[in-house]
C-alpha cells in the first residue's frame, strides 16, 4: 500500500502506449488510476480547490462546462507532447498539473522510432489502418535493394505529409476531408525534415514473418523490413514506407511503429543509454500504484526542482528588468513552429504578414474556383 502524503506533485513523465488506442483515450485512462491514487491525492484536491476560486469568477452560464470536468473523467489537468497513431506504440510524454505547460519544449526534438515496412501493396492512410488502393509486383525486392535505397533519406530533404494527417487545411484536419470524402481546398505542402539514422534491423522474405494486410487473416506474401529511425520535428514515418516503395519499384505500406525514445524517455535497449528515464508500461499501471507510483514520483521530483513555482507575479510588459531578461531568455528557448511550409515568424510583424499572405492565397483560391 503506498504511503499517504500530503506533497503536491505535477510535472513531465511518460508512459509506453500500447498499440490500438488513441493518445487520447491513454490520458483519460491515466485520469482514472491517478485520481484513485494516494500519490495524486495532494493535486486532486489543489484541483478542486482551484476549480472552485475559478467557478466564483465565471459567469454562471458558462459554469455548466466547468462542472462537468470530472463527469467526463477529467480530474487534473493533464496533456501529452507528440500525439501517437492508434497503431503506433510506445513513448508518450505527459505533463501533469504545471507540466502541461512545457510539453511544446518536446515537440521539436529529435524522436527514435522502429518501424515494419510491408512491400507490394499501398493503402490510403500508408498504414495497415487503412484500406489497400493499389497492388504492384514486389518479386524483384531483396534486402540489398532497399539498404541501397535507404541512403537517400538519410539527412535532411522534403516530405510531403500523408493525407490522413492532422495537419489542418483552412482550420479542418486533411483526415477529416478525406473521411467524409471532401476534395482537399488544397494540396498538403511538403516540409523539411531531416533523418539522423536511418538502420536496416531485420529483413524477411515472403512466408517469413507474421504481419498482414488490411482485412485478411493470414500474413502477407510479401517481403517485409524493420528499420530504425532518429528523426526531427513533423517527420511521418507512414509517408517514409510509402516513399520506400516508390524508389524500389513498388508499393509499401507500415504495417508496426514504435516509438522507442523522445527526448530522455526511452523503452527497450533505449534503457541503458547515459542519462535515459524509463517509461511506465501498462503492465505497470495494472500491477498498482506500489509499482508505478516510486518511478513517476522520481521523475515528477526532478521535474519540479528544475521547474519551481513562481511564488511572485512579475511586470509582464517589460518595465521590470528581470521580467524583461526572462521573457527575452523564454523566447530564445522556444521551439519554432511550422506554418504553411515555413517558419512561423518570430515576431509579431512577421506573422502578420504570414496569415495576410495565407488569406489573400485562400481568397485567389475562392475567386478561381467560382
Amino acid at each position: 500500500m503506498a504511503e499517504v502524503s500530503s506533497e503536491v506533485l505535477e510535472g513531465v513523465f511518460a508512459i509506453s502506449k500500447p498499440s490500438g488506442i488513441t493518445s487520447g483515450q491513454s490520458l483519460l485512462h491515466l485520469q482514472s488510476i491517478f485520481s484513485r491514487s494516494t500519490l495524486f491525492a495532494p493535486l486532486l484536491a489543489s484541483t478542486r480547490q482551484n476549480r472552485l476560486v475559478q467557478a466564483s469568477l465565471i459567469p454562471s452560464s458558462q459554469k455548466a462546462k466547468a462542472d462537468d470536468e470530472e463527469t467526463n473523467g477529467r480530474f487534473f489537468r493533464m496533456g501529452h507532447g507528440g500525439t501517437l497513431d492508434p497503431l503506433a506504440s510506445g513513448i508518450l510524454i505527459i505533463g501533469i498539473g504545471r507540466g502541461t505547460k512545457s510539453l511544446q519544449n518536446y515537440l521539436g526534438c529529435t524522436k527514435t522510432y522502429e518501424t515494419v515496412v510491408l512491400f507490394g501493396k499501398s493503402t490510403d492512410t500508408y498504414d495497415v489502418d487503412g484500406e489497400v488502393v493499389a497492388e504492384k509486383s514486389c518479386a524483384h525486392m531483396s534486402e540489398a535493394l532497399v539498404r541501397q535505397k535507404l541512403a537517400a533519406f538519410k539527412g535532411t530533404f522534403r516530405q510531403v505529409p500523408p493525407l490522413y494527417s492532422g495537419l489542418k487545411i483552412n482550420g479542418v484536419k486533411a483526415c477529416d476531408y478525406m473521411r467524409a470524402r471532401k476534395e482537399l481546398p488544397r494540396q498538403l505542402e511538403d516540409r523539411e525534415v531531416c533523418v539522423v539514422e536511418c538502420e536496416l534491423l531485420e529483413w524477411w522474405n515472403e512466408g517469413e514473418h507474421d504481419f498482414k494486410w488490411p482485412s485478411d487473416s493470414t500474413a502477407a506474401t510479401a517481403p517485409a523490413v524493420r528499420l530504425r529511425l532518429t528523426v526531427s520535428s513533423g517527420f511521418y514515418v507512414r509517408s517514409l514506407a510509402y516513399d520506400l516503395g516508390t524508389a524500389c519499384g513498388s508499393l509499401a505500406t507500415m504495417a508496426e511503429l514504435t516509438r522507442t525514445r523522445q527526448a530522455k524517455f526511452a523503452i527497450g535497449d533505449g534503457i541503458g543509454a547515459e542519462k535515459s528515464l524509463p517509461a511506465v508500461t501498462y503492465a505497470d499501471l495494472d500491477a498498482g500504484e506500489d509499482v508505478w507510483g516510486p518511478v513517476v514520483k522520481c521523475q515528477l521530483r526532478a521535474w519540479m526542482e528544475q521547474n519551481p513555482p513562481v511564488l511572485t507575479q512579475a511586470h509582464i510588459n517589460g518595465r521590470d528588468p528581470d521580467t524583461k531578461k526572462r521573457l527575452s531568455e523564454e523566447e530564445k528557448g522556444k521551439i519554432r513552429q511550422r506554418f504553411r511550409g515555413e517558419w512561423v515568424g518570430t515576431s509579431r510583424k512577421e506573422r502578420r504578414r504570414q496569415h495576410k499572405a495565407a488569406k489573400a492565397c485562400m481568397n485567389g483560391q475562392n475567386d478561381a474556383a467560382s
